[in-house]
């Protein structure tokens, strides 16, 4: 779920935030709720697809049910595949601001105006690390464009969110 830790438009997240009871032996605490900024509620459970079972797909049933009646919305989440689990573990180590980091910003900027700007190339202009931990963090927080899903090297190339790749 460190999607929605990562998402710009969730507010808030709770872990196993309540229980559904629909019999003495029936019951089901949801994984998680996110609160959007704009206010929504979404339920989720997490479950990878193989072992979503007959009981789970029940208790998803209700489970939606009971949120749509309080006007929430219900997902379930899947996974990630390997690569993405990886890939956001890494950026989450820099889902923190460090002080360095407005004028790294800058300096980013500078170097990315040309037309196709790499790792590599930002790796070869960084003295002392700054540079690098300042694109992952730009990179969790969405500023930064990076396939997930794909293997990221000195050959990946360096796209501003809301900029042609």
């Amino acid at each position: 779920m460190m999607m929605l830790d990562r998402d710009q438009n969730v507010a808030w997240l709770v872990a196993q935030p309540f229980l559904l009871r629909w019999s003495p032996k029936k019951s089901h605490y949801p994984d998680l709720l996110s609160l959007g900024v704009d206010g929504s509620v979404t339920v989720w459970d997490a479950r990878p697809a193989e072992l979503q079972d007959i009981d789970f797909n029940w208790k998803v049933e209700k489970s939606a049910e009971a949120c749509t009646a309080r006007g929430w919305r219900h997902r379930v989440f899947p996974g990630l595949s390997r690569a993405e689990e990886v890939n956001l573990r890494w950026l989450s180590m820099a889902r923190r601001e460090q002080p360095w980091m407005p004028a790294a910003r800058v300096r980013l900027r500078e170097i990315t105006r040309g037309p196709y700007v790499t790792f590599g190339d930002i790796a070869s202009a960084d003295e002392g690390g700054y540079l690098l931990s300042t694109l992952w963090h730009l990179a969790w927080r969405g500023d930064v464009q990076l396939d997930l899903a794909g293997r990221w090297g000195e050959g990946t190339r360096v796209v501003w969110a809301g900029e042609r790749s």
